[in-house]
This record gives structure tokens, C-alpha cells and sequence, in this order.
């Protein structure tokens, strides 16, 4: 909780600037989108997000929003089917180092807060007293749940189709389980 209002302190001291004022080219966007995620070598799925991302000075700018994660595979063995499955709030602040009328480019950090469930499998291997004995492996599933926290990467892409719609990509690095690439496009409509 000291983390989230720590970021929310941050974001009232930034937009708190009297010289600016955003204008239409800077006004704040409701944004969705959908991507492909990489886990970990061999899960792989789908996050969905969406966002609400405002203007805090020409250069900056926040944003906040929910995400979910889902990937699934069989990395270890081909018996059980391992999975994550995550929610999570983001809060994100952006540099804007290239704007234009029509697109900007955006690359900063957030924080993550997610609420997971994962399925694991590990190997479990049974001694045998004799040194000549093939051992004997067991795949027990763990299925675990909880909360983490952690740190954000984003860079993304958008271009302005017209002054309501917007369309991009963007990839970024963040928590669910562990950390978690997701790449894809983004859709944003002016409000």
C-alpha cells in the first residue's frame, strides 16, 4: 500500500504544473489491447489489457490500468499442463520523447501489483539401494496462488487515425507470476 501511494504522490506532483494545459493533441485516452506473452520457456498465451492513459506535461505522461495474463504449456513434461493465470494493476509514468500531431513514441516504468495462480510440475526422483536401478521419476503438480509486486518496463507505439482513434503496438516487460514479456497492439479512443 505504501508503494501505490507513493506512485500516486508522484503522479498529483507531476500533473500538478500551472503552465500547462493539455490540449487536444495531449488529452487523456481509454486504451485496450491484446498481445502474445512469453512466461518462461515453454508457456506461452494471451494478456489482454486495458488503460487509461493521461497527459501530465508534454513530456510525461501516466497511465493506469488492468491487465490479464494467461499462459499455458507443457515445459517440463508432456503429462502435466502447466499454467499462470494473473491479474494485475498497473501504474505506469511515460517519457514522450517523440510527439507529433499525429504519433508518439513512449518508453518508461511502472508498478505492478498481481494476483496469480500458477500450476507447476517439478521432477521427484525415488532412490533405489541398488546402483545399477533405473530411478524412478514422479511429476507431482503444485498449484499455488498469491500476490506480487514488482517493477515495469514499457515502449510503445501510437498513431493518431483520427483525433478520437488511435491505433499502435507495444511491448513491455512485467509482473505476474515472475516477470512476463507481452508484445502487441493497442486500440485507444479519446474521451
Amino acid at each position: 500500500m505504501k508503494n501505490l501511494f507513493t506512485v500516486l504522490l508522484m503522479a498529483a506532483a507531476f500533473t500538478a504544473s500551472a503552465q500547462y494545459s493539455a490540449d487536444e493533441n495531449f488529452s487523456g485516452r481509454l486504451r485496450a489491447g491484446v498481445g502474445y506473452t512469453h512466461d518462461f520457456p515453454g508457456l506461452h498465451g494471451l494478456a489482454e489489457n486495458i488503460e487509461y492513459s493521461f497527459p501530465l506535461n508534454e513530456w510525461l505522461q501516466g497511465s493506469a490500468g488492468l491487465r490479464r495474463v494467461q499462459t499455458a504449456g507443457y515445459p517440463r513434461t508432456s503429462t502435466v499442463k502447466e499454467y499462470t493465470k494473473a491479474t494485475a494493476l498497473d501504474v505506469s509514468l511515460l517519457f514522450v520523447p517523440f510527439h507529433t500531431d499525429r504519433a508518439a513514441f513512449r518508453v518508461g516504468t511502472g508498478y505492478s501489483f498481481s494476483f496469480y495462480k500458477t500450476r507447476r510440475t517439478y521432477p521427484v526422483y525415488a532412490s533405489h539401494t541398488d546402483p545399477q536401478a533405473t530411478p524412478d521419476i514422479a511429476w507431482p503438480v503444485k498449484d499455488a496462488s498469491g500476490r506480487v509486486s514488482g517493477l515495469s518496463l514499457t515502449a510503445e507505439y501510437e498513431y493518431n487515425i483520427t483525433p478520437q482513434i488511435s491505433a499502435g503496438a507495444k511491448v513491455s516487460v512485467a509482473k505476474a507470476f515472475g516477470s512476463v514479456v507481452m508484445a502487441g497492439p493497442i486500440l485507444g479512443i479519446k474521451l
